[in-house]
């Protein structure tokens, strides 16, 4: 088989992509595989980018998925620095940025998200820096490395990620968060403002309520930010992390369905194509919640990855697991399971503050009905416990019995998964 054809092309060389190949491989030893990327690394793991790997504490090596061997060994022609331009699923054949053609029997559509710019006055100053790949975090890590102060705008869990590297470095950092709080849109109110604090406690500067109007010029490059209500913050550099969105282009121009994102079944199969979908992009369907979901998460893309190699090369297999994500800032060791973004209740587990023996928990409810779980220096134990019962979907008739302590959530969770279509 010619370069040009392929029986599984994938198309993103991330985290899903680079899964995919290996669940294609576990399956199909013989399948010509074409992985295309437009970034020149090899598929690798991004969740350290704004963490260990921003602070200089893991090797660059120890980021990608596998090494230059294991693609050459296993017949993975690895295009690097190439985009594909067209897609017709029907003829199969996707066209090249550099003009060649590729015949497929199958692909994956793995491209990932890019960062949300900030459309405002000085907006293409150098000194400015978003955050997605490892040229990015390399360059974020040699600004911080002759600078003195950060300003940090959006916070979020990349941003917040990004201030708390930087405050750990010694610099002094303020981050600009247009809501009330750090991390206000993906947990509860109480628990967002107790963070604030936490950052604040560590030298962090936090501005709430506040957004850029503009960027700061001096000699010709950005040293701060101007607010909309007048705030000068002064920095030695910018980083922005104000949300991505997802590179579903490709997919549009090809006449597939796409609603933030692009909407594959539980196989991960858009619906009559052989085309999959995968990682971030995929706005895929949970059985558990029994809606659609997008994602961008490392699990996420991790098992998709697996989920939709495995399918490609002649697999049955459905992500039916719960969406989990995870971050570390400072000391905080923070863990959502679940759908976290419909909640009518919050019940929180343990008082909000850390200690040395741990810290808390927060169950989201909808409709009597466990929807997601952050765990906060939580107990491993506790927290396969709070996946049981997120995943059993009973409707808690007293949900304040997850509040006391004196409950044992195993044996809480074991009595309500044996008793299905029962309430707690």
């Amino acid at each position: 088989m010619a370069l040009n054809e392929a029986r599984y092309l994938i198309v993103g060389g991330g985290l899903a992509g680079g899964s995919a190949v290996e669940a294609i491989r576990s399956r199909d030893r013989e399948g010509r595989i074409v992985l295309v990327s437009d970034e020149r690394h090899l598929p690798y793991d991004r969740v350290p980018l704004s963490k260990e790997y921003l602070m200089g504490k893991l090797p660059r090596e120890s980021l990608f998925l596998q090494e230059a061997e294991f693609y050459q060994q296993n017949r993975v022609d690895a295009l690097l620095g190439r985009r594909v331009q067209r897609l017709d699923d029907d003829a199969r054949i996707a066209l090249l940025d550099d003009g060649r053609e590729l015949k497929f029997d199958c692909v994956l559509l793995a491209t990932g998200c890019r960062p949300r710019r900030l459309l405002i006055p000085g907006g293409d100053l150098p000194g400015i820096y978003y955050l997605r790949t490892i040229d990015d975090s390399e360059a974020i890590r040699a600004a911080m490395s002759k600078s003195r102060r950060a300003v940090v705008i959006g916070g979020g869990f990349i941003g917040c990620e990004i201030a708390a590297a930087c405050a750990q470095k010694g610099l002094d950092t303020t981050i600009i968060e247009v809501g009330p709080s750090l991390l206000n849109l993906p947990i509860d109110a109480e628990t967002a403002q107790w963070i604030t604090g936490y950052f604040t406690e560590r030298g962090v500067h936090v501005l709430t309520n506040e957004a850029a109007a503009r960027f700061i010029e001096e000699n010709g490059r950005a040293v701060g930010v101007e607010t909309k209500t007048g705030k000068e913050v002064l920095g030695d550099f910018v980083a922005v992390g104000t949300g991505v969105a997802p590179n579903v282009e490709l997919a549009q121009e090809a006449g597939l369905a796409v609603d933030n994102g692009i909407i594959v079944n539980e196989q991960l199969k858009v619906d009559n194509k052989v085309v999959y979908a995968a990682g971030d992009i995929a706005r895929f369907y949970s059985p558990v919640f029994a809606k659609h979901l997008r994602l961008e998460h490392y699990d996420v893309a991790v098992k998709h990855g697996q989920v939709a190699g495995a399918n490609m090369a002649g697999g049955q297999e459905r992500f039916t697991e719960l969406p989990y994500f995870f971050s570390f800032m400072f000391k905080l060791r923070t863990e959502v399971w679940g759908d976290a973004t419909q909640r009518d209740l919050a019940v929180r587990r343990g008082p909000l503050q850390l200690t040395d023996k741990g810290g808390f928990a927060q169950f989201y409810l909808s409709q009597g009905r466990i929807q997601a779980y952050l765990s906060v220096n939580r107990p491993f134990k506790e927290n396969e416990a709070a996946k049981t019962l997120i995943l059993s979907q009973q409707t808690m008739e007293d949900s304040s019995v997850l509040s006391n302590e004196s409950v044992d959530l195993e044996t809480l969770a074991n009595s309500l998964a044996a008793r299905p279509g029962t309430n707690a």
